[in-house]
């Protein structure tokens, strides 16, 4: 058993589909806004977003010959609409909504509502034919759930620790020790359903104290990572380091050499990386001796930690991977 549901890139190809009919669905709160490339499809320009109106849409798309949904990650408000078309058996593709957006500028269009957003959604699946999303793993999500709210906590704290640098009457000052201690109390009570939750599941727990046995790797950064990057042992170092946002992007034009720099990808893998690769610099021989010569060569300390990040992240792909070819050898 893996810990985590398949991840490999489904493409929408003559040999998975023929002739999708490509749908645009804008998410909001209480909307789906709706568009298909060919009217004939005759789908409802809106529906309201609840149970009975993703019953209906759901109702519609059925007798459709291959439906292919774009529509843009919203954080928690898309995750109805995708569970419902995965459960189906609908192919859907969840893309970024940077992506979505710079679609529209390069076609020149500027306008922004609910409408025109599901008809670039559908000609962004028309043109660029995005990848299928497939299946979260569910343990994964009750996880990533987890350390989620974990680091709203932490977030919560570090807001009221700053609080207290500046002189205030001292009634709100009893207020934000009080505060502070009820938050400091969460955080270890979250720390302690995590490690629980690991414990309970035998793949998650095999794959925890596998990252964790490299020295800078702690459990909750072990299991922050799994929930944030469940494609972690599937990927090539290059796929790893750019799905992190590890990955430096060229700037050159014509003779003109500019400055690398990382930008893009999922900031809650850098967030479990980085105090893990602080300590690696200190207590990890190879990182540190890595990390040192980078700075004897003059390189600023904060690049050299990011190199040292991407260092560290496909290391640990590397042993997520061994740990996936155990699980699934008989």
């Amino acid at each position: 058993m893996t810990t985590h549901t398949s991840q490999s890139n489904l493409k929408t190809t003559p040999e998975t589909t023929s002739a999708p009919s490509w749908i645009g669905i804008d998410v909001s709160k209480s909307e789906l806004q709706i568009c298909s490339r060919d009217p004939s499809l005759k789908l409802p320009a809106k529906l309201p977003y609840h149970a009975a109106g993703i019953k209906l849409l759901i109702s519609k798309l059925l007798p459709l010959s291959h439906p292919h949904i774009v529509f843009e990650a919203t954080g928690s408000y898309d995750k109805p609409l995708l569970k419902a078309l995965q459960s189906h058996g609908i192919h859907c593709s969840r893309i970024n909504p940077r992506h979505a957006r710079s679609f529209a500028r390069a076609k020149g269009r500027l306008a922004k509502t609910d409408a025109i957003d599901a008809s670039v959604l559908a000609e962004y699946g028309a043109v660029m034919q995005p990848e299928i999303t497939p299946p979260a793993d569910p343990r994964l999500e009750e996880l990533n759930a987890l350390i989620t709210y974990r680091r709203h906590l932490l977030e919560e704290l570090a807001r009221e620790q700053m609080q207290l640098e500046h002189p205030k009457p001292s009634a709100i000052t009893t207020i934000i020790k009080s505060r502070l201690r009820t938050l400091k109390a969460q955080i270890e009570k979250f720390n302690r359903l995590i490690a629980s939750y690991v414990a309970a599941h035998p793949s998650l727990k095999r794959a925890v104290d596998a990252l964790s046995a490299v020295k800078g790797v702690g459990p909750l950064t072990a299991a922050g990572l799994l929930a944030a990057l469940p494609e972690l042992g599937t990927l090539n170092r290059h796929q790893a380091a750019a799905l992190a946002g590890l990955a430096p992007v060229n700037r050159d034009s014509g003779t003109l050499r500019g400055k690398r720099c990382i930008q893009g990808g999922r900031r809650e893998v850098r967030h479990a990386l980085y105090m893990s690769a602080l300590v690696a610099t200190r207590y990890n021989s190879v990182l540190s001796k890595a990390y040192q010569a980078m700075v004897s060569r003059g390189k600023v300390r904060k690049v050299a930690l990011v190199a040292i990040m991407r260092r560290l992240l496909i290391h640990l792909n590397s042993i997520m991977a061994n740990v996936l070819k155990e699980t699934v050898t008989p």
